[in-house]
Protein backbone atom coordinates (compact mmCIF):
# COMPACT_ATOMS: atom_id res chain seq x y z
CA UNK A 1 0.00 0.00 0.00
CA UNK A 2 1.50 3.51 -0.99
CA UNK A 3 2.67 5.91 1.51
CA UNK A 4 1.34 9.00 -0.29
CA UNK A 5 -0.75 10.77 1.26
CA UNK A 6 -4.31 10.95 -0.26
CA UNK A 7 -6.11 14.58 1.52
CA UNK A 8 -6.42 17.26 -1.44
CA UNK A 9 -9.65 18.46 -0.82
CA UNK A 10 -10.71 17.79 2.58
CA UNK A 11 -12.35 20.96 4.26
CA UNK A 12 -11.60 22.08 7.48
CA UNK A 13 -12.92 24.87 9.38
CA UNK A 14 -11.33 27.49 7.51
CA UNK A 15 -13.47 26.85 4.93
CA UNK A 16 -16.14 29.65 6.03
CA UNK A 17 -12.65 32.23 5.91
CA UNK A 18 -11.86 30.89 2.66
CA UNK A 19 -15.12 31.29 0.73
CA UNK A 20 -15.42 34.73 1.69
CA UNK A 21 -12.32 35.18 -0.20
CA UNK A 22 -11.89 33.44 -3.16
CA UNK A 23 -14.37 30.54 -5.26
CA UNK A 24 -15.16 27.30 -4.53
CA UNK A 25 -12.82 24.49 -3.07
CA UNK A 26 -13.93 20.74 -3.67
CA UNK A 27 -16.15 19.21 -1.58
CA UNK A 28 -18.37 16.18 -1.88
CA UNK A 29 -21.96 15.78 -1.03
CA UNK A 30 -22.49 13.15 2.33
CA UNK A 31 -24.11 10.51 -0.28
CA UNK A 32 -21.36 11.19 -2.70
CA UNK A 33 -18.87 10.34 -0.24
CA UNK A 34 -20.07 7.31 0.52
CA UNK A 35 -20.13 6.27 -3.02
CA UNK A 36 -16.49 8.12 -3.49
CA UNK A 37 -14.87 8.61 -1.25
CA UNK A 38 -12.26 11.83 -1.40
CA UNK A 39 -10.55 11.72 1.98
CA UNK A 40 -7.60 9.43 3.08
CA UNK A 41 -7.64 5.98 2.21
CA UNK A 42 -4.43 5.35 3.76
CA UNK A 43 -2.61 6.30 7.34
CA UNK A 44 -1.16 9.34 7.13
CA UNK A 45 2.25 10.00 8.15
CA UNK A 46 4.15 13.00 10.23
CA UNK A 47 5.69 15.45 8.04
CA UNK A 48 9.41 15.02 7.22
CA UNK A 49 12.07 18.08 8.41
CA UNK A 50 11.68 21.02 6.07
CA UNK A 51 14.93 21.04 4.52
CA UNK A 52 17.33 24.47 4.82
CA UNK A 53 17.81 26.69 2.43
CA UNK A 54 15.00 28.64 0.04
CA UNK A 55 15.66 26.67 -2.96
CA UNK A 56 15.68 23.58 -1.55
CA UNK A 57 13.12 24.14 0.76
CA UNK A 58 10.81 25.61 -2.28
CA UNK A 59 11.73 22.12 -3.99
CA UNK A 60 10.82 20.02 -1.37
CA UNK A 61 7.34 21.21 -1.20
CA UNK A 62 6.70 21.38 -4.88
CA UNK A 63 7.95 17.46 -4.67
CA UNK A 64 5.16 17.13 -1.98
CA UNK A 65 2.73 18.46 -3.91
CA UNK A 66 3.53 16.28 -7.02
CA UNK A 67 3.32 13.07 -4.34
CA UNK A 68 -0.18 13.86 -2.80
CA UNK A 69 -2.02 11.48 -5.06
CA UNK A 70 -5.00 13.02 -7.21
CA UNK A 71 -8.33 10.38 -7.47
CA UNK A 72 -10.72 10.50 -10.73
CA UNK A 73 -13.36 10.39 -7.74
CA UNK A 74 -12.32 14.18 -7.37
CA UNK A 75 -14.38 17.09 -8.69
CA UNK A 76 -13.28 18.95 -11.50
CA UNK A 77 -12.65 22.20 -10.00
CA UNK A 78 -9.68 19.81 -8.03
CA UNK A 79 -8.54 18.50 -11.19
CA UNK A 80 -8.02 21.23 -13.00
CA UNK A 81 -6.33 23.05 -10.31
CA UNK A 82 -4.05 20.26 -10.16
CA UNK A 83 -3.03 20.45 -13.77
CA UNK A 84 -2.67 24.47 -13.30
CA UNK A 85 -0.61 24.12 -10.54
CA UNK A 86 1.60 20.88 -11.55
CA UNK A 87 1.50 20.66 -15.62
CA UNK A 88 -0.35 18.97 -18.08
CA UNK A 89 2.05 16.25 -16.44
CA UNK A 90 -0.35 15.32 -14.12
CA UNK A 91 -2.24 12.06 -13.13
CA UNK A 92 -5.20 11.17 -11.40
CA UNK A 93 -5.74 7.49 -9.71
CA UNK A 94 -8.44 5.53 -9.52
CA UNK A 95 -9.21 4.16 -5.92
CA UNK A 96 -10.68 0.62 -7.26
CA UNK A 97 -8.48 -0.60 -9.57
CA UNK A 98 -5.42 1.46 -8.44
CA UNK A 99 -4.79 2.46 -12.63
CA UNK A 100 -3.09 6.04 -13.18
CA UNK A 101 -4.04 8.06 -15.77
CA UNK A 102 -2.92 11.40 -17.46
CA UNK A 103 -5.67 13.82 -16.23
CA UNK A 104 -5.87 16.19 -19.45
CA UNK A 105 -6.37 13.20 -21.28
CA UNK A 106 -9.00 11.88 -18.70
CA UNK A 107 -10.65 15.69 -19.72
CA UNK A 108 -10.62 15.69 -22.99
CA UNK A 109 -11.75 12.30 -23.73
CA UNK A 110 -14.89 13.27 -22.17
CA UNK A 111 -14.47 10.51 -19.45
CA UNK A 112 -16.93 10.95 -15.91
CA UNK A 113 -16.09 13.76 -13.93
CA UNK A 114 -17.69 14.95 -11.02
CA UNK A 115 -18.89 18.84 -11.71
CA UNK A 116 -17.53 18.71 -15.45
CA UNK A 117 -19.68 19.32 -17.89
CA UNK A 118 -18.85 21.22 -21.51
CA UNK A 119 -21.63 22.67 -23.33
CA UNK A 120 -21.78 22.90 -27.07
CA UNK A 121 -22.54 26.70 -28.26
CA UNK A 122 -23.12 28.74 -31.42
CA UNK A 123 -20.03 29.92 -31.03
CA UNK A 124 -17.63 26.62 -29.49
CA UNK A 125 -18.03 25.14 -26.49
CA UNK A 126 -18.66 26.47 -22.77
CA UNK A 127 -17.93 25.07 -19.42
CA UNK A 128 -20.89 24.81 -17.13
CA UNK A 129 -20.27 26.65 -13.78
CA UNK A 130 -20.66 24.76 -10.30
CA UNK A 131 -21.95 22.93 -8.70
CA UNK A 132 -20.50 25.03 -5.57
CA UNK A 133 -16.88 23.38 -4.33
CA UNK A 134 -17.05 21.05 -7.47
CA UNK A 135 -17.25 22.53 -10.64
CA UNK A 136 -15.90 25.34 -12.45
CA UNK A 137 -16.17 28.76 -10.12
CA UNK A 138 -15.61 32.08 -12.54
CA UNK A 139 -16.55 32.57 -16.42
CA UNK A 140 -13.84 30.90 -18.77
CA UNK A 141 -11.25 30.00 -15.65
CA UNK A 142 -10.73 26.55 -17.02
CA UNK A 143 -10.37 27.59 -20.78
CA UNK A 144 -7.53 30.11 -19.00
CA UNK A 145 -6.18 27.90 -16.87
CA UNK A 146 -5.41 25.39 -19.28
CA UNK A 147 -3.66 28.38 -21.53
CA UNK A 148 -1.61 29.06 -18.70
CA UNK A 149 0.16 25.79 -19.41
CA UNK A 150 0.11 26.68 -23.62
CA UNK A 151 -2.70 24.15 -24.05
CA UNK A 152 -2.24 23.48 -28.18
CA UNK A 153 -4.94 25.22 -29.69
CA UNK A 154 -5.84 22.15 -31.96
CA UNK A 155 -5.84 19.77 -28.76
CA UNK A 156 -9.21 17.60 -29.05
CA UNK A 157 -11.96 17.36 -26.97
CA UNK A 158 -14.37 14.37 -26.95
CA UNK A 159 -17.86 15.94 -25.99
CA UNK A 160 -20.96 14.18 -26.04
CA UNK A 161 -19.19 12.02 -29.02
CA UNK A 162 -18.53 14.61 -31.27
CA UNK A 163 -15.09 15.93 -31.23
CA UNK A 164 -13.88 19.65 -30.72
CA UNK A 165 -10.60 21.14 -30.38
CA UNK A 166 -9.64 23.56 -27.80
CA UNK A 167 -10.21 26.90 -30.39
CA UNK A 168 -13.75 25.89 -29.59
CA UNK A 169 -13.50 27.39 -25.98
CA UNK A 170 -11.39 30.17 -27.33
CA UNK A 171 -14.13 31.33 -29.90
CA UNK A 172 -17.04 30.65 -27.12
CA UNK A 173 -14.94 33.02 -24.97
CA UNK A 174 -14.24 35.85 -27.51
CA UNK A 175 -17.76 36.08 -28.47
CA UNK A 176 -19.24 35.95 -24.72
CA UNK A 177 -17.77 38.91 -23.68
CA UNK A 178 -18.76 42.37 -23.36
CA UNK A 179 -18.18 45.41 -21.72
CA UNK A 180 -21.47 46.83 -21.43
CA UNK A 181 -22.98 44.20 -18.49
CA UNK A 182 -21.13 43.31 -15.32
CA UNK A 183 -18.50 40.41 -16.73
CA UNK A 184 -15.74 38.70 -14.69
CA UNK A 185 -12.87 39.08 -17.89
CA UNK A 186 -9.75 38.46 -15.79
CA UNK A 187 -9.86 34.81 -17.11
CA UNK A 188 -11.42 35.83 -20.80
CA UNK A 189 -8.26 38.51 -21.44
CA UNK A 190 -6.19 35.82 -21.22
CA UNK A 191 -7.56 33.66 -23.62
CA UNK A 192 -8.44 36.24 -26.01
CA UNK A 193 -4.73 37.94 -26.12
CA UNK A 194 -3.15 34.40 -25.94
CA UNK A 195 -5.07 32.33 -29.12
CA UNK A 196 -6.13 35.35 -30.53
CA UNK A 197 -3.88 38.39 -29.94
CA UNK A 198 -3.61 41.20 -27.77
CA UNK A 199 -4.65 43.61 -30.82
CA UNK A 200 -7.95 41.72 -32.41
CA UNK A 201 -10.90 43.15 -33.16
CA UNK A 202 -14.48 41.79 -33.10
CA UNK A 203 -18.19 42.28 -33.25
CA UNK A 204 -19.39 39.93 -30.35
CA UNK A 205 -22.91 37.70 -29.85
CA UNK A 206 -24.71 40.51 -29.00
CA UNK A 207 -23.66 42.43 -32.13
CA UNK A 208 -21.25 44.70 -30.33
CA UNK A 209 -18.55 45.98 -31.79
CA UNK A 210 -15.21 45.14 -29.42
CA UNK A 211 -11.09 45.95 -29.20
CA UNK A 212 -9.53 44.29 -26.90
CA UNK A 213 -8.29 47.05 -25.35
CA UNK A 214 -11.29 48.22 -24.40
CA UNK A 215 -11.57 44.45 -22.55
CA UNK A 216 -8.34 45.19 -20.57
CA UNK A 217 -9.61 48.77 -19.58
CA UNK A 218 -12.36 47.49 -17.95
CA UNK A 219 -10.71 45.17 -16.70
CA UNK A 220 -8.44 47.33 -15.03
CA UNK A 221 -11.45 49.56 -13.99
CA UNK A 222 -12.59 46.28 -12.04
CA UNK A 223 -12.11 47.44 -8.08
CA UNK A 224 -9.42 44.72 -6.79
CA UNK A 225 -10.04 45.10 -3.31
CA UNK A 226 -13.85 43.59 -4.02
CA UNK A 227 -12.94 41.01 -7.01
CA UNK A 228 -12.31 36.87 -5.89
CA UNK A 229 -9.30 36.11 -4.29
CA UNK A 230 -8.58 39.36 -3.05
CA UNK A 231 -8.04 40.19 -7.04
CA UNK A 232 -5.25 38.38 -7.40
CA UNK A 233 -7.08 36.78 -10.43
CA UNK A 234 -7.23 40.11 -11.71
CA UNK A 235 -3.92 41.70 -11.79
CA UNK A 236 -2.73 38.02 -12.86
CA UNK A 237 -4.80 38.49 -16.04
CA UNK A 238 -3.58 41.92 -16.83
CA UNK A 239 0.08 41.19 -16.03
CA UNK A 240 -0.32 38.39 -18.33
CA UNK A 241 -1.71 40.24 -21.63
CA UNK A 242 0.54 43.12 -20.63
CA UNK A 243 3.68 40.87 -21.31
CA UNK A 244 1.63 39.39 -24.76
CA UNK A 245 1.54 43.18 -25.52
CA UNK A 246 4.84 44.42 -25.26
CA UNK A 247 6.63 41.07 -25.97
CA UNK A 248 4.89 41.64 -29.64
CA UNK A 249 6.61 44.88 -29.66
CA UNK A 250 3.55 47.19 -28.08
CA UNK A 251 4.11 50.24 -26.35
CA UNK A 252 3.58 50.97 -23.20
CA UNK A 253 0.83 53.54 -23.00
CA UNK A 254 -2.81 53.88 -22.75
CA UNK A 255 -4.02 50.81 -20.93
CA UNK A 256 -0.72 49.38 -20.85
CA UNK A 257 0.68 52.15 -18.85
CA UNK A 258 -2.69 51.77 -16.71
CA UNK A 259 -1.51 48.07 -16.22
CA UNK A 260 2.35 49.08 -15.17
CA UNK A 261 0.78 51.80 -12.61
CA UNK A 262 -1.75 49.22 -11.32
CA UNK A 263 0.74 46.78 -10.67
CA UNK A 264 3.15 49.45 -9.00
CA UNK A 265 0.52 50.12 -6.77
CA UNK A 266 -0.66 46.33 -5.54
CA UNK A 267 3.09 45.17 -5.17
CA UNK A 268 3.88 48.38 -2.91
CA UNK A 269 0.54 47.39 -0.92
CA UNK A 270 1.57 43.79 -0.55
CA UNK A 271 4.66 44.34 0.36
CA UNK A 272 3.58 47.11 3.03
CA UNK A 273 1.29 44.65 4.28
CA UNK A 274 3.62 41.43 4.43
CA UNK A 275 4.17 40.01 8.08
CA UNK A 276 7.53 39.83 9.77
CA UNK A 277 7.32 36.03 9.25
CA UNK A 278 6.84 36.40 5.64
CA UNK A 279 3.63 35.46 4.84
CA UNK A 280 1.23 38.19 3.29
CA UNK A 281 -1.75 39.64 4.71
CA UNK A 282 -4.13 36.70 5.76
CA UNK A 283 -6.68 40.10 4.04
CA UNK A 284 -5.06 40.83 1.20
CA UNK A 285 -4.99 44.00 -0.18
CA UNK A 286 -7.65 45.59 2.36
CA UNK A 287 -5.35 45.96 5.35
CA UNK A 288 -3.36 43.59 7.74
CA UNK A 289 -4.28 40.38 8.36
CA UNK A 290 -1.89 38.18 10.90
CA UNK A 291 -4.69 35.28 11.06
CA UNK A 292 -2.84 31.66 12.63
CA UNK A 293 -5.19 29.91 10.40
CA UNK A 294 -3.05 27.94 7.97
CA UNK A 295 -5.46 27.16 5.40
CA UNK A 296 -6.01 31.12 4.73
CA UNK A 297 -1.99 31.72 4.64
CA UNK A 298 -2.20 29.47 2.14
CA UNK A 299 -4.97 30.69 0.04
CA UNK A 300 -3.62 34.46 0.76
CA UNK A 301 -0.11 33.91 0.32
CA UNK A 302 -0.10 31.52 -2.29
CA UNK A 303 -2.40 33.69 -4.48
CA UNK A 304 -0.90 36.58 -3.60
CA UNK A 305 2.71 35.20 -4.45
CA UNK A 306 1.76 33.75 -8.06
CA UNK A 307 0.83 37.13 -9.51
CA UNK A 308 3.92 38.86 -8.05
CA UNK A 309 6.10 35.77 -9.35
CA UNK A 310 4.66 36.45 -12.96
CA UNK A 311 4.51 40.45 -12.87
CA UNK A 312 7.61 41.53 -10.90
CA UNK A 313 10.51 41.97 -12.98
CA UNK A 314 13.97 40.13 -12.48
CA UNK A 315 15.48 42.05 -10.06
CA UNK A 316 12.30 42.62 -7.96
CA UNK A 317 11.57 39.38 -7.84
CA UNK A 318 15.22 38.81 -6.59
CA UNK A 319 14.32 40.96 -3.69
CA UNK A 320 14.07 39.70 0.23
CA UNK A 321 11.01 40.01 1.28
CA UNK A 322 9.81 38.20 -2.47
CA UNK A 323 11.95 35.47 -1.16
CA UNK A 324 10.95 35.39 2.23
CA UNK A 325 6.82 35.12 1.30
CA UNK A 326 8.33 31.96 -1.36
CA UNK A 327 10.24 30.41 1.60
CA UNK A 328 7.43 30.75 4.52
CA UNK A 329 4.85 29.22 1.67
CA UNK A 330 7.16 26.50 1.29
CA UNK A 331 7.72 26.01 4.96
CA UNK A 332 4.05 25.91 5.73
CA UNK A 333 2.74 23.13 2.69
CA UNK A 334 5.77 20.99 4.27
CA UNK A 335 4.29 21.45 7.72
CA UNK A 336 0.57 20.11 6.22
CA UNK A 337 1.81 17.51 5.29
CA UNK A 338 -0.23 15.39 7.03
CA UNK A 339 -3.26 17.73 6.77
CA UNK A 340 -5.81 18.26 4.41
CA UNK A 341 -5.64 21.56 2.07
CA UNK A 342 -8.30 22.97 0.13
CA UNK A 343 -7.59 22.24 -3.72
CA UNK A 344 -7.70 26.21 -4.98
CA UNK A 345 -5.31 27.24 -2.50
CA UNK A 346 -3.12 24.03 -2.72
CA UNK A 347 -2.45 24.42 -6.56
CA UNK A 348 -2.47 28.44 -6.89
CA UNK A 349 0.28 28.23 -4.45
CA UNK A 350 2.44 25.88 -6.21
CA UNK A 351 1.92 27.36 -9.49
CA UNK A 352 2.92 30.34 -8.04
CA UNK A 353 6.03 28.66 -6.54
CA UNK A 354 6.96 27.21 -9.63
CA UNK A 355 6.85 30.63 -11.92
CA UNK A 356 8.96 31.88 -8.71
CA UNK A 357 11.77 29.12 -8.84
CA UNK A 358 11.65 28.83 -12.91
CA UNK A 359 12.64 32.94 -13.01
CA UNK A 360 14.94 33.00 -9.95
CA UNK A 361 16.78 29.50 -9.95
CA UNK A 362 15.84 28.48 -13.75
CA UNK A 363 13.40 25.59 -14.82
CA UNK A 364 15.61 22.72 -15.46
CA UNK A 365 14.85 21.26 -11.72
CA UNK A 366 11.26 21.33 -12.53
CA UNK A 367 11.53 18.76 -15.30
CA UNK A 368 7.85 18.51 -16.74
CA UNK A 369 6.33 20.68 -14.20
CA UNK A 370 8.82 23.51 -15.50
CA UNK A 371 5.93 26.37 -16.09
CA UNK A 372 4.69 28.07 -19.43
CA UNK A 373 5.12 31.65 -19.51
CA UNK A 374 4.28 34.08 -21.69
CA UNK A 375 6.75 35.86 -23.01
CA UNK A 376 8.71 38.86 -21.68
CA UNK A 377 10.63 41.80 -23.66
CA UNK A 378 14.31 41.09 -23.37
CA UNK A 379 14.91 44.54 -20.61
CA UNK A 380 11.25 44.05 -19.46
CA UNK A 381 10.97 45.94 -15.94
CA UNK A 382 7.66 45.91 -16.08
CA UNK A 383 6.81 47.17 -12.34
CA UNK A 384 10.25 48.56 -11.44
CA UNK A 385 10.31 51.98 -10.25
Amino acid sequence: MSHRSQWIVLLLPALALLLATCAPGDRASSSKQAEAPSGPAEPLHAPKPAPGGPRHRILAAIEHVRQRDMLVTHGFWTIFHGILGLGPSTTLRDPFTQEKVNALDYVTAGRELRGMRFIPTKHGLDVEMGPLMVGQGHQDQFVAEMAQWGMPADRKFLVYGKEYTFMDFVRHTQMRSRISSTQELSWAIIVIAQYLGADVNWTNEHGEALRFEELVQYELNAPVEKAPCGGTHSLFGLAWVQHLHLSKGGREEGVWKGITEKTRRYRDLAKQLQNADGFFSTDFFRGPGRAPDQQLRMNTTGHTLEWLALALSDEELREPWVESAASALSTLILDMQGSGIESGSLYHAVHGLLIYYARVYGGKDLGLCNPYLPPRPPTSKTASR
